[in-house]
Parts: structure tokens; C-alpha cells; sequence
């Protein structure tokens, strides 16, 4: 018979779940995407524990610095003028709860009273303590997602923070971001602020995100097309360390312009229009010009070229850490080899 609070899969939406359906009594949150962590475990902790009754039922441990026995201790402490308590624990893949009986057991029978909210950057998928906490529903992994999901995921987080936004905004959103909630959250509270009490409109989005990234991105391919290795490395700075940006969507936009690139320089052997090219690629009207001048520079060998190199970046930093700009830095020198 299946312990009281479980349900027997994974939620495919677990904030909606969550909302719809109240907590389940244990989570093992890991997965790229720390926004969506970090807004699930806030969710669970509002949703679970009134802000009145959190000083004395929500516990936040360190799986560097507790051991299962005290986790599990906790975890089963009754409640105090509330009728959950919540105890969440960070890098609680370093419990190692694999080797612990007692973390099975309490699996298979958890508190009732208690959300036990395991968190972590990713969790082992192989170890037996994993394949209970998943085969039980517990498992919750959010990971990175794919370009094409980004409209979807930004309408509902425009939704979830109370801002109007139009269809056209959205996609043009999800472009100017690529595939990293974090950035796009951002960008909706510095949107909403623009625009104020209307909607954002794709005009928004235009002057507010995309521009700057995409001049960026114009100034540091216009450097890599000079040859200018100053110009590239100081370009390289600008972007990773005083913008921030991530590496990996960093190399998105990269490979979108070498892409577009690519397009303007096969519509111009092709004799097409402006307005085609234009349609063609989709950027602001003012950037165009730029585009066709780096295009005319390029042949459309050395830019499939690029575009491999683009692709050969793109799977080294998914294999190792995304924070690293070495790859970054090996892309633009060896763009303009």
C-alpha cells in the first residue's frame, strides 16, 4: 500500500502540481536550470509553511555539513503551530544517503507533517536511493531547455508575474535570450517596467534587449572579420565579464549571426532584394547594412566553416562546465584563422 502523500509519477509541471494539489512530502530537485529551483523551492516553502509559523518549521541544511541521521532527525519533528514543516537541504547529493538504509526506509514511509526537500546540482541517476526517490515520484530534474520551448516557457512566466505581453514580444524575447530562463525573467521585469501599464510589444523588446546584444555581437564578428585580435579579445571581455553573459548564450547568439550571415551571403549570389534579405533573417532594419558588409567579407565556404566551428563550441561546453570562456576564447581566435 503506498504511503499516505504519494503519488505514483513525477509531475510533468510540479509548480503546477504543487499549486493545484498542495506538496508532496519529499523532493529531490536537481537540473541546469537554478531559476526553476530555486523558484520551486521557494513555492514549496510558501506553499507548505504560513510566513507567520517559518521561524519555527523551516530548517535549511548544508549536505556538506549534516549527515542523513540528522537530516532524517529533523525531518520527522512534529510541527509547531503549523501543519507542515519544511526542511530543505542543499547539496544533498554530498549526503551520501545512497549508503543509508534509513534514507530507503524513509522513502518508502515518509513524515506526513514534513516536506523534505532535497536539493542539488544533479543527482546520480545510477545509485539505488535515486531510482526509489524516482520510481516513487519524488524525482524532480529541470533541465536546460531546447530554443524551440523558449516562446512557451516565457508566455507562462510573463503570465506567473502579472505581465501583459504580446505573441510577436514573446518570440522575439525568446531570440534576444536563448535558451536561459534566468535571462529571460530579467528581461520581463526590465520589459514590464518599460512599458509600464500596456503591453510589451516586439518594438520593446527591439530597443530594450535585443539591440545591445546583437550590436555586441556585430562588434565582436566585425572585429573577428578585420582580423583585429585586440579588437575580438577586448569585444570577448566586454561580452563574458562586464555583461555577463553565459558563455553558452554567448554562443547562441554567435551561431544565430553566422547563420544569418550565411543567409544574406547566399541571397546576395542569389541577387535578392534588400527587403528579401531583410525578411530573410529578421533583424532591426538598421543593423542590415552592418550584416551585408561583414557578409561581403565572408565566402559561403569559410562561413559553413565557421558554423562548424560554432557547432564543435557548442558541444564542448555542454560536456564540460559553462562557466569556463575558454571555449569561447578558442572559437573567436580559430573564426579568424
Amino acid at each position: 500500500m503506498p504511503p499516505r502523500g504519494r503519488r505514483s509519477s513525477a509531475p510533468a509541471d510540479p509548480l503546477a502540481e504543487l499549486k493545484k494539489k498542495g506538496p508532496r512530502p519529499l523532493y529531490a530537485i536537481d537540473g541546469d536550470e537554478r531559476v526553476l529551483i530555486d523558484e520551486m523551492v521557494q513555492a514549496i516553502v510558501a506553499t507548505a509553511v504560513p510566513p507567520h509559523a517559518r521561524d519555527f518549521n523551516l530548517d535549511r541544511l548544508s549536505g556538506r555539513e549534516v549527515t542523513v541521521t540528522r537530516v532524517l532527525d529533523t525531518a520527522q519533528t512534529l510541527p509547531a503551530f503549523s501543519d507542515r514543516r519544511v526542511v530543505v537541504v542543499e547539496n544533498a547529493d554530498k549526503l551520501g544517503f545512497d549508503k543509508a538504509e534509513s534514507f530507503t526506509a524513509y522513502i518508502e514511509a515518509p513524515n506526513p507533517s514534513t516536506v523534505l526537500v532535497l536539493v542539488a546540482e544533479k543527482f546520480d541517476g545510477r545509485t539505488k536511493a535515486y531510482k526509489a526517490l524516482k520510481k516513487a515520484g519524488y524525482a524532480v530534474r529541470f533541465a536546460k531547455p531546447k530554443p524551440r520551448e523558449m516562446p512557451q516557457l516565457v508566455r507562462r512566466r510573463a503570465e506567473g508575474l502579472g505581465i501583459d505581453i504580446e505573441p510577436p514580444a514573446i518570440r522575439a524575447l525568446a531570440d534576444a535570450t536563448g535558451a536561459d530562463i534566468g535571462a529571460a525573467s530579467q528581461a520581463l521585469e526590465v520589459l514590464s517596467l518599460y512599458a509600464g501599464n500596456r503591453a510589451v510589444t516586439v518594438d520593446d523588446v527591439t530597443r530594450v534587449i535585443s539591440v545591445t546584444r546583437e550590436e555586441s555581437i556585430f562588434e565582436l564578428v566585425d572585429a573577428i572579420g578585420h582580423g583585429d585580435r585586440v579588437a575580438v579579445l577586448t569585444a570577448l571581455h566586454t561580452m563574458l565579464v562586464v555583461n555577463r553573459e553565459p558563455p553558452l548564450r554567448m554562443l547562441f547568439m554567435v551561431g544565430r549571426h553566422y547563420r544569418n550571415l550565411l543567409k544574406a551571403r547566399a541571397a546576395l549570389d542569389a541577387g535578392a532584394s534588400r527587403d528579401a534579405i531583410l525578411a530573410e533573417v529578421g533583424i532591426p532594419p538598421f543593423l542590415l547594412n552592418n550584416l551585408l558588409d561583414q557578409a561581403h567579407r565572408h565566402s559561403l565556404a569559410e562561413l559553413v566553416r565557421g558554423l562548424g566551428a560554432v557547432n564543435h563550441a557548442d558541444q564542448e561546453l555542454k560536456g564540460g562546465p559553462l562557466s569556463s570562456p575558454r571555449t569561447m576564447e578558442r572559437l573567436v581566435l580559430q573564426l579568424m584563422a
